[in-house]
């Protein structure tokens, strides 16, 4: 296991432009050779290229596990091609799922594991969909007052940070969907929307660079990174 704080493009919020799991990673194109190197040397599993109707927002607007990954129908049809392509080569049965949903910013609003998922109020009309593609129980659950479980949680199959203002009793309900050690955290010194600022999977996480000590030790003993 490895970690690493970094910047990409010159910013903290990893996770804006990153979406991972235990199988790839997908990463913009334009993203520099450093950088791309960075990814590729920590986390050592397949990493593809890829774009959501030519944004390079690619945490933002997907949300994946071992089972699947859900995407906004804005997709563009070559791009959606080409991620067929790259997900058969692994050999996996991930079933790339899009939703046709206004809310499509889908890694603000999805917090999921290969254990359980949580999904903004926004996506009600989604969920079961949502279910079937991943694979897992499914709950609609906004917490810390906000409709963005995505957003202010990350998660991988070890454990989860939540906003820090996330009640008790919320933080035990996350502990049971996605069936993991579930605590509270900030990171990049005092910024509560956790995925942004971070991309993980079970065995290495990317941090952004202005993390404090004191958070990065919450979010990797928690993570068990």
């Amino acid at each position: 296991m490895a970690i690493l704080r970094t910047e990409l493009f010159g910013r903290d919020l990893i996770g804006v432009y990153l979406e991972a799991n235990n199988s790839f990673i997908l990463y913009p194109p334009t993203l520099s050779k450093s950088d791309l190197q960075k990814v590729t040397q920590l986390f050592e599993i397949n990493i593809y290229p890829f774009t959501v109707n030519n944004s390079k927002l690619v945490g933002i607007y997907s949300a994946s596990n071992k089972y699947g990954i859900i995407l906004p129908h804005i997709i563009r049809e070559d791009e959606m091609l080409k991620l067929h392509k790259n997900i058969k080569e692994l050999g996996d049965s991930i079933e790339i799922k899009t939703l046709k949903s206004l809310d499509n910013a889908f890694g603000n609003l999805i917090l999921c594991n290969d254990k359980g998922a949580i999904i903004s109020s926004l996506l009600v009309d989604y969920r079961t969909e949502i279910e079937d593609a991943l694979n897992v129980e499914t709950v609609v659950f906004d917490f810390a007052g906000i409709h963005l479980p995505g957003s202010i949680g990350i998660a991988n199959n070890h454990g989860c940070l939540v906003h820090p203002l996330t009640e008790l009793d919320e933080i035990e309900f996350i502990s049971s969907i996605l069936k993991v050690e579930t605590d509270v955290s900030t990171i990049n010194r005092g910024t509560p929307y956790l995925s942004a600022g971070a991309v993980v999977n079970d065995n290495n996480g990317i941090f952004g660079l202005r993390s404090t000590g004191p958070e990065m030790m919450r979010l990797t003993n928690v993570l068990r990174l």
